[in-house]
Protein backbone atom coordinates (compact mmCIF):
# COMPACT_ATOMS: atom_id res chain seq x y z
CA UNK A 1 0.00 0.00 0.00
CA UNK A 2 1.10 3.39 -0.67
CA UNK A 3 2.01 5.17 2.00
CA UNK A 4 0.21 8.91 0.57
CA UNK A 5 -2.81 6.65 1.47
CA UNK A 6 -2.25 5.84 5.24
CA UNK A 7 -0.90 9.79 5.33
CA UNK A 8 -4.74 10.72 5.07
CA UNK A 9 -5.86 9.14 8.75
CA UNK A 10 -8.26 11.86 10.74
CA UNK A 11 -6.81 14.87 12.47
CA UNK A 12 -9.28 14.93 15.36
CA UNK A 13 -10.66 17.97 14.00
CA UNK A 14 -13.59 18.66 16.00
CA UNK A 15 -17.00 20.12 15.63
CA UNK A 16 -15.81 23.85 16.85
CA UNK A 17 -13.27 23.14 13.04
CA UNK A 18 -10.31 23.07 15.58
CA UNK A 19 -7.57 20.38 16.17
CA UNK A 20 -8.19 18.01 19.00
CA UNK A 21 -5.81 17.09 21.46
CA UNK A 22 -5.70 13.97 23.49
CA UNK A 23 -4.29 13.32 26.93
CA UNK A 24 -2.74 10.02 24.91
CA UNK A 25 -1.67 12.13 22.26
CA UNK A 26 0.63 14.16 24.05
CA UNK A 27 2.54 11.17 25.97
CA UNK A 28 2.63 10.17 22.63
CA UNK A 29 4.40 13.10 21.75
CA UNK A 30 6.63 13.57 24.88
CA UNK A 31 7.82 10.15 23.79
CA UNK A 32 9.00 10.29 20.65
CA UNK A 33 7.61 12.53 18.55
CA UNK A 34 8.21 9.95 15.04
CA UNK A 35 6.08 7.43 17.28
CA UNK A 36 2.88 10.41 17.56
CA UNK A 37 3.66 11.04 13.75
CA UNK A 38 2.50 7.43 12.92
CA UNK A 39 0.07 7.06 15.74
CA UNK A 40 -1.71 10.42 15.48
CA UNK A 41 -1.20 11.51 12.00
CA UNK A 42 -1.57 8.04 10.06
CA UNK A 43 -2.99 6.65 12.68
CA UNK A 44 -1.18 3.42 12.47
CA UNK A 45 -2.01 0.45 15.31
CA UNK A 46 -0.37 -3.12 15.57
CA UNK A 47 -2.69 -5.67 14.07
CA UNK A 48 -3.84 -8.14 16.63
CA UNK A 49 -5.20 -7.74 20.25
CA UNK A 50 -4.39 -4.99 22.77
CA UNK A 51 -1.36 -4.96 24.60
CA UNK A 52 -1.99 -7.26 27.75
CA UNK A 53 -0.52 -4.43 29.85
CA UNK A 54 -2.96 -1.98 28.14
CA UNK A 55 -5.79 -4.20 28.72
CA UNK A 56 -4.92 -4.67 32.71
CA UNK A 57 -5.06 -1.05 32.81
CA UNK A 58 -8.12 -1.04 31.08
CA UNK A 59 -9.86 -3.44 33.04
CA UNK A 60 -8.58 -2.22 36.29
CA UNK A 61 -10.05 1.54 35.35
CA UNK A 62 -13.40 -0.15 34.59
CA UNK A 63 -13.68 -2.14 37.67
CA UNK A 64 -12.61 1.18 40.05
CA UNK A 65 -15.10 3.31 38.01
CA UNK A 66 -17.86 1.03 38.82
CA UNK A 67 -17.25 0.76 42.48
CA UNK A 68 -16.90 4.33 43.26
CA UNK A 69 -20.44 5.25 42.67
CA UNK A 70 -21.26 9.24 43.82
CA UNK A 71 -21.95 9.77 47.35
CA UNK A 72 -20.24 7.15 49.34
CA UNK A 73 -21.89 4.57 47.67
CA UNK A 74 -20.00 1.67 46.39
CA UNK A 75 -20.58 -1.20 43.42
CA UNK A 76 -19.79 -4.31 43.01
CA UNK A 77 -16.53 -5.51 44.49
CA UNK A 78 -14.20 -4.51 41.81
CA UNK A 79 -12.45 -7.67 42.02
CA UNK A 80 -15.67 -9.53 41.09
CA UNK A 81 -16.15 -6.90 38.36
CA UNK A 82 -12.89 -7.44 36.85
CA UNK A 83 -13.65 -11.34 36.88
CA UNK A 84 -16.71 -10.83 34.76
CA UNK A 85 -15.15 -8.43 32.51
CA UNK A 86 -12.13 -10.84 31.53
CA UNK A 87 -14.47 -13.39 31.02
CA UNK A 88 -12.49 -15.94 29.42
CA UNK A 89 -9.91 -14.52 27.41
CA UNK A 90 -6.31 -15.60 27.98
CA UNK A 91 -3.43 -13.03 28.86
CA UNK A 92 -0.03 -12.82 30.28
CA UNK A 93 1.95 -10.00 32.34
CA UNK A 94 5.59 -9.86 33.32
CA UNK A 95 6.17 -9.38 36.99
CA UNK A 96 9.15 -9.99 39.06
CA UNK A 97 9.18 -12.01 42.32
CA UNK A 98 10.61 -10.30 45.21
CA UNK A 99 12.47 -13.46 47.08
CA UNK A 100 16.16 -13.93 46.64
CA UNK A 101 16.09 -15.19 43.37
CA UNK A 102 14.02 -12.06 42.17
CA UNK A 103 12.90 -14.39 39.47
CA UNK A 104 11.21 -12.77 35.42
CA UNK A 105 7.26 -14.56 35.89
CA UNK A 106 4.50 -14.55 33.66
CA UNK A 107 1.01 -14.08 35.44
CA UNK A 108 -2.32 -14.94 33.75
CA UNK A 109 -3.56 -11.68 33.44
CA UNK A 110 -7.12 -12.37 34.63
CA UNK A 111 -5.83 -13.77 38.15
CA UNK A 112 -3.27 -10.98 38.50
CA UNK A 113 -6.28 -8.23 38.00
CA UNK A 114 -8.65 -10.01 40.47
CA UNK A 115 -5.48 -10.46 42.95
CA UNK A 116 -4.91 -6.86 42.95
CA UNK A 117 -8.07 -5.76 43.01
CA UNK A 118 -8.96 -7.76 46.06
CA UNK A 119 -5.79 -6.52 47.88
CA UNK A 120 -7.23 -3.15 47.04
CA UNK A 121 -10.04 -3.35 49.02
CA UNK A 122 -8.15 -4.99 52.06
CA UNK A 123 -6.00 -1.92 52.22
CA UNK A 124 -8.15 0.98 51.49
CA UNK A 125 -12.10 -0.72 51.97
CA UNK A 126 -14.88 1.61 51.08
CA UNK A 127 -12.79 5.17 51.59
CA UNK A 128 -15.61 6.51 53.58
CA UNK A 129 -14.01 9.81 53.54
CA UNK A 130 -14.54 9.87 50.06
CA UNK A 131 -17.76 11.51 49.22
CA UNK A 132 -17.44 11.08 44.94
CA UNK A 133 -18.82 13.60 42.73
CA UNK A 134 -18.32 12.02 39.65
CA UNK A 135 -16.55 9.14 38.31
CA UNK A 136 -14.87 8.42 34.70
CA UNK A 137 -15.84 12.01 33.63
CA UNK A 138 -15.18 13.68 30.38
CA UNK A 139 -14.31 17.13 29.02
CA UNK A 140 -13.15 19.71 26.36
CA UNK A 141 -11.52 22.88 26.58
CA UNK A 142 -10.73 24.83 24.16
CA UNK A 143 -6.76 25.84 24.12
CA UNK A 144 -6.09 29.45 23.12
CA UNK A 145 -2.44 30.74 22.41
CA UNK A 146 -2.18 34.41 22.11
CA UNK A 147 -5.86 35.24 22.89
CA UNK A 148 -6.88 33.05 19.31
CA UNK A 149 -8.47 29.11 19.88
CA UNK A 150 -5.93 26.37 18.28
CA UNK A 151 -7.49 23.34 19.46
CA UNK A 152 -9.44 21.65 21.88
CA UNK A 153 -8.32 19.53 24.71
CA UNK A 154 -10.31 16.56 25.48
CA UNK A 155 -9.65 13.40 27.93
CA UNK A 156 -11.82 12.49 30.99
CA UNK A 157 -10.85 12.14 35.05
CA UNK A 158 -10.97 9.18 36.85
CA UNK A 159 -13.30 10.67 39.35
CA UNK A 160 -13.64 13.85 41.48
CA UNK A 161 -13.92 13.50 45.01
CA UNK A 162 -14.56 15.38 48.22
CA UNK A 163 -12.83 14.07 51.36
CA UNK A 164 -14.31 14.37 54.09
CA UNK A 165 -11.78 14.78 56.62
CA UNK A 166 -10.63 17.84 55.33
CA UNK A 167 -13.36 19.06 52.77
CA UNK A 168 -11.25 19.60 50.03
CA UNK A 169 -11.97 18.83 46.60
CA UNK A 170 -9.40 16.51 44.42
CA UNK A 171 -8.89 14.78 41.15
CA UNK A 172 -8.21 10.96 41.52
CA UNK A 173 -5.94 9.49 39.29
CA UNK A 174 -5.42 5.58 38.71
CA UNK A 175 -2.62 3.95 37.38
CA UNK A 176 -1.23 0.41 37.27
CA UNK A 177 2.74 -0.16 37.39
CA UNK A 178 5.20 -2.87 37.43
CA UNK A 179 7.24 -0.50 39.77
CA UNK A 180 5.68 2.61 41.52
CA UNK A 181 7.50 6.18 41.66
CA UNK A 182 6.12 9.15 43.01
CA UNK A 183 8.91 11.92 42.64
CA UNK A 184 7.92 13.00 38.50
CA UNK A 185 4.52 13.55 39.62
CA UNK A 186 5.21 16.85 40.87
CA UNK A 187 5.52 17.63 36.93
CA UNK A 188 3.30 14.99 35.46
CA UNK A 189 2.02 17.00 32.22
CA UNK A 190 -1.52 15.02 32.39
CA UNK A 191 -2.34 15.61 35.93
CA UNK A 192 -0.82 19.08 35.28
CA UNK A 193 -3.15 19.77 32.43
CA UNK A 194 -5.82 17.89 34.12
CA UNK A 195 -5.64 20.29 37.75
CA UNK A 196 -5.21 23.79 34.95
CA UNK A 197 -8.70 23.26 33.54
CA UNK A 198 -10.67 21.11 36.21
CA UNK A 199 -12.31 23.90 38.25
CA UNK A 200 -13.34 25.92 35.79
CA UNK A 201 -14.77 23.27 33.81
CA UNK A 202 -16.46 21.52 36.77
CA UNK A 203 -17.83 24.79 37.68
CA UNK A 204 -19.59 25.49 34.37
CA UNK A 205 -20.96 21.83 34.29
CA UNK A 206 -22.56 22.26 37.62
CA UNK A 207 -20.42 19.70 39.22
CA UNK A 208 -19.17 22.42 41.50
CA UNK A 209 -20.16 25.12 43.11
CA UNK A 210 -19.41 28.80 42.82
CA UNK A 211 -15.95 29.24 44.84
CA UNK A 212 -15.31 25.77 44.93
CA UNK A 213 -11.82 24.82 43.70
CA UNK A 214 -9.95 21.35 42.67
CA UNK A 215 -7.37 21.83 46.05
CA UNK A 216 -4.84 18.78 44.02
CA UNK A 217 -4.67 15.46 42.18
CA UNK A 218 -4.23 12.05 43.92
CA UNK A 219 -2.49 9.46 42.62
CA UNK A 220 -3.51 5.81 43.27
CA UNK A 221 -0.94 3.50 42.20
CA UNK A 222 -1.80 -0.29 42.22
CA UNK A 223 1.08 -2.09 41.51
CA UNK A 224 1.03 -5.51 39.10
CA UNK A 225 2.10 -8.25 41.89
CA UNK A 226 0.17 -11.05 43.45
CA UNK A 227 0.79 -10.59 47.17
CA UNK A 228 4.02 -12.03 48.52
CA UNK A 229 3.58 -15.55 50.35
CA UNK A 230 7.28 -15.71 51.95
CA UNK A 231 7.04 -16.54 55.43
CA UNK A 232 7.73 -13.72 57.74
CA UNK A 233 9.42 -13.20 61.34
CA UNK A 234 8.10 -11.67 64.48
CA UNK A 235 9.10 -8.26 63.14
CA UNK A 236 7.09 -9.12 60.30
CA UNK A 237 10.36 -9.11 58.22
CA UNK A 238 9.94 -10.96 54.91
CA UNK A 239 12.64 -14.15 55.38
CA UNK A 240 14.72 -15.76 52.88
CA UNK A 241 14.00 -19.48 51.93
CA UNK A 242 17.03 -20.57 54.69
CA UNK A 243 15.49 -18.80 57.42
CA UNK A 244 18.08 -15.41 56.94
CA UNK A 245 16.17 -11.56 56.60
CA UNK A 246 15.51 -10.99 53.24
CA UNK A 247 17.35 -7.56 51.81
CA UNK A 248 14.10 -7.26 49.64
CA UNK A 249 11.41 -6.00 52.19
CA UNK A 250 8.98 -6.04 49.35
CA UNK A 251 7.40 -2.44 47.55
CA UNK A 252 4.09 -1.30 48.62
CA UNK A 253 1.64 -2.90 45.94
CA UNK A 254 -0.75 -0.12 46.67
CA UNK A 255 0.65 3.75 47.52
CA UNK A 256 -1.54 6.84 47.53
CA UNK A 257 0.16 10.41 46.53
CA UNK A 258 -0.85 14.14 46.78
CA UNK A 259 0.06 16.47 44.85
CA UNK A 260 -0.94 19.77 45.50
CA UNK A 261 -0.92 22.29 43.13
CA UNK A 262 -0.53 26.43 42.89
CA UNK A 263 -2.35 29.18 41.01
CA UNK A 264 1.06 29.72 39.51
CA UNK A 265 1.36 26.41 38.13
CA UNK A 266 -1.77 26.80 35.98
CA UNK A 267 -0.74 29.60 33.90
CA UNK A 268 2.18 27.61 32.91
CA UNK A 269 0.59 24.20 32.13
CA UNK A 270 -2.10 26.15 29.91
CA UNK A 271 1.32 27.49 27.84
CA UNK A 272 2.60 24.44 27.94
CA UNK A 273 -0.02 22.87 26.40
CA UNK A 274 -0.50 25.56 24.05
CA UNK A 275 3.39 25.42 22.90
CA UNK A 276 2.64 22.00 22.31
CA UNK A 277 0.05 22.28 19.99
CA UNK A 278 2.15 24.81 18.47
CA UNK A 279 5.03 22.64 17.75
CA UNK A 280 2.67 19.82 16.53
CA UNK A 281 1.05 22.37 14.01
CA UNK A 282 4.79 22.86 12.54
CA UNK A 283 5.32 19.44 12.20
CA UNK A 284 2.19 18.65 10.45
CA UNK A 285 3.00 21.46 8.17
CA UNK A 286 6.65 21.12 7.65
CA UNK A 287 7.85 23.74 8.88
CA UNK A 288 9.74 21.66 11.60
CA UNK A 289 11.14 18.26 11.13
CA UNK A 290 9.99 15.20 13.04
CA UNK A 291 12.44 13.56 15.16
CA UNK A 292 12.92 10.65 17.19
CA UNK A 293 13.92 10.18 20.64
CA UNK A 294 16.04 7.01 20.37
CA UNK A 295 16.73 5.65 24.18
CA UNK A 296 16.87 2.39 25.61
CA UNK A 297 13.01 1.96 25.36
CA UNK A 298 12.75 2.01 21.85
CA UNK A 299 12.47 -2.14 21.63
CA UNK A 300 8.72 -1.72 23.67
CA UNK A 301 7.40 0.73 21.22
CA UNK A 302 4.69 -0.52 18.44
CA UNK A 303 7.06 0.53 15.45
CA UNK A 304 10.48 -0.84 16.93
CA UNK A 305 10.80 -2.72 13.49
CA UNK A 306 9.13 -0.26 11.24
CA UNK A 307 11.74 2.35 12.51
CA UNK A 308 14.90 0.29 12.15
CA UNK A 309 14.28 0.27 8.92
CA UNK A 310 12.93 3.90 8.58
CA UNK A 311 16.25 4.64 10.58
CA UNK A 312 18.32 3.12 7.53
CA UNK A 313 16.97 5.17 4.92
CA UNK A 314 15.10 4.48 1.79
CA UNK A 315 11.61 3.45 1.73
CA UNK A 316 12.16 -0.65 2.55
CA UNK A 317 10.30 0.74 6.06
CA UNK A 318 6.73 1.07 3.87
CA UNK A 319 7.21 -2.73 3.63
CA UNK A 320 6.02 -3.54 7.30
CA UNK A 321 2.86 -0.96 6.60
CA UNK A 322 0.90 -4.13 6.09
CA UNK A 323 1.47 -4.80 9.72
CA UNK A 324 -0.73 -2.32 11.00
CA UNK A 325 -4.27 -1.46 10.89
CA UNK A 326 -5.06 2.43 10.28
CA UNK A 327 -7.78 3.73 12.79
CA UNK A 328 -9.35 6.94 13.80
CA UNK A 329 -7.34 8.10 17.14
CA UNK A 330 -8.92 10.62 18.57
CA UNK A 331 -12.32 8.80 18.38
CA UNK A 332 -14.13 8.97 21.14
CA UNK A 333 -13.44 5.82 24.41
CA UNK A 334 -13.15 5.38 27.89
CA UNK A 335 -10.36 7.40 29.23
CA UNK A 336 -8.75 4.24 30.50
CA UNK A 337 -7.97 2.77 27.22
CA UNK A 338 -6.29 6.11 25.74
Amino acid sequence: MDVASWSMARVGVSMTGLPTVRTSERSAFHRCPQQWYWKYRMGLVPKGAADDNLWLGIGVHEALAQWYKKGKRRGIHPGDYFAGWAADEVRYIRTVTEDEDALVKYEDAKELGIEMLYGYIEEYGKDPSWDVIATEHPFSVRVTSGGQPVANFASAWDGVYRDLEDGYIYLMEHKTANQISTPYLEMDPQGGAYWAVASQVLRAQGVLKAGEVIAGITYNFLRKAIPDDRPRDEQGRYLNKDGTVSKRQGTPRFVRHLVERTPGEMKQELQDLANEVAWMHAIKSGQLPILKSRTRDCPWCPFWDMCKLHQHGGDSWRELLSDYDQVDPYEERRKAAL
